[in-house]
Order: C-alpha cells, then structure tokens, then sequence
C-alpha cells in the first residue's frame, strides 16, 4: 500500500510525499540481514551470529542499504501510480525508515512538458564510428525538435558543474539548455518503446565513479540520492542507452533498404 501527496514548490518544481507500508520492503530487509549476516559479529563466529543479532549490530548500515536500494523504486511506482512524468534531477529529503515502520520520503522533481518527436527511425546516418553515430544522431534530434527547455532544468544542469549564476545569454547557458533538451528528448523516446536502467546497471557506474574518486560506493551513493545526483547518472545511462537504440534501428532500416 502507497499514499502519494504531491504539491507545487516553485515554478515548474514539485514535491511528492510519499508513504509505503513496511510490507512492500520486508523481503528488501531481509535480503540486506542475510547479506549482513555473513560479516563478524562480536561473540559469535563468523557467519554463526542469529539474524537478531545481526539486525543490532549492523542496524544503521542495513537501513542505509535500504533506503537507497528502495527509494528509488518507490519513486518511480509514486509517479506511475500518480501519472506524473517526471524529468530532470531528483532530490530525495525527509526519508523516515525504522524496522516494522512505515517508510517515508519527499521526492522533488521537475513535470516533463508536452512535445511531439520526430520521427527518428528512418534516419539515414553517414557517420561510421559509435561516437560520430551518436553526435549525428544527436543534432538532428536537437533540430527536428520543437521544445521549450524550463529555465529551472537548465539551472540545474549548471549548478551541477558548480556554474551558478550563468548568464541565458551567454554559451555555457546555449551549451547547457542544449544538453538537457537533447536528454528531455531522448527520455521521452525511452518511455514510448520501454527502454530501461536497471539497479545493476546504475550500481555498476557508481562503483566507477567511486573508484576513480578513492570512495566507497555506499557513500557516494548517499551523497548522490540526497543531492539529486543519483537521478543525474541514471539519466545519463538512460540516454546512453537510448542512442545505442536508435542507431541500431537506423542501421537495421539502411540494412533492409
């Protein structure tokens, strides 16, 4: 059971408050206690330690775990039950998680706005590498595309790379609004043919990142869920996987003439 309560912040930015009975994470808990469970545990042998004792001794870890393993799911069920289309970054506040409680968090986001897209299938590309496929594929996506990119996405997308303040009229506003039109674009194009990021697939960049940045990935993963950084890597991911498929179809179509 889920409640959903969604209300208008600022602008184009909107809050869901959102509610789900500790049921909905029970096999989630005990997945993470299992997994625990096989770590030491003091005055017990390795592995040897009742889940109880596990649950005690690793409690703020095993509730950390779920949160970012749930928290995510939950937010795109509140959006699909709700209609809502979300886009943009999205920040996750308020989260409210105790054993047998429960589970409760605000999710802050931005409504996708309406636009028709161009029929991209039947594109003919000349380019021969993935990259020049990609950024090919890319400008024609941005040209054929009549879209009005919200002020407060492209001012999010800057502060993101620490670039506040940026001026609409100068190039790295040009560069940014450029960026998220083209990723608005490319994550409507996944919601129509039910192209997908998983968990694993997001984990797997986190731990990248993490590596190349000597941290661990369950605190990156922190730091990101509550910056709004962990939506950015997996729309990034999304639209990564988005171009792939496109320019596999545009090739299958220039195959079968």
């Amino acid at each position: 059971m889920m409640q959903v309560t969604v209300r208008d912040i600022e602008g184009q930015r909107k809050e869901a408050r959102v509610e789900v009975e500790w049921e909905a994470l029970r096999a989630d808990h005990e997945d993470l206690v299992s997994e625990y469970a096989k770590l030491p545990v003091p005055g017990f042998r390795q592995g040897k330690a009742p889940n109880a004792r596990v649950e005690g001794h690793y409690r703020k870890s095993i509730l950390e775990d779920l949160t970012a393993r749930c928290v995510q799911r939950f937010s795109r069920q509140a959006f699909d039950g709700e209609g809502i289309r979300a886009t943009g970054p999205v920040s996750i506040t308020d989260v409210a998680v105790e054993y047998g409680e429960p589970f409760r968090f605000t999710v802050e986001f931005t409504e996708l706005p309406e636009f028709h897209l161009p029929d991209c299938a039947g594109y003919a590309l000349t380019a021969e590498s993935d990259a020049e496929m990609r950024d090919e594929l890319s400008e024609r996506l941005l040209s054929e595309t009549v879209l009005e990119v919200p002020a407060e996405l492209i001012r999010q997308e800057l502060s993101f790379d620490g670039r506040e303040g940026v001026s609409p009229d100068g190039d790295e506003w040009v560069a940014a609004r450029r960026r998220v039109k083209l990723l608005l674009i490319l994550d409507k194009i996944a919601r129509e043919d039910g192209i997908e990021v998983d968990e694993q697939d997001l984990e797997e960049r986190i731990g990248q990142i993490a590596s190349a940045h000597g941290t661990e990935p369950a605190s990156l993963r922190q730091h990101l869920m509550r910056s709004g950084g962990l939506s950015r890597i997996s729309r990034f991911l999304l639209a990564e996987r988005t171009l792939d498929y496109l320019i596999e179809r545009c090739n299958a179509k220039a195959d079968t003439g």
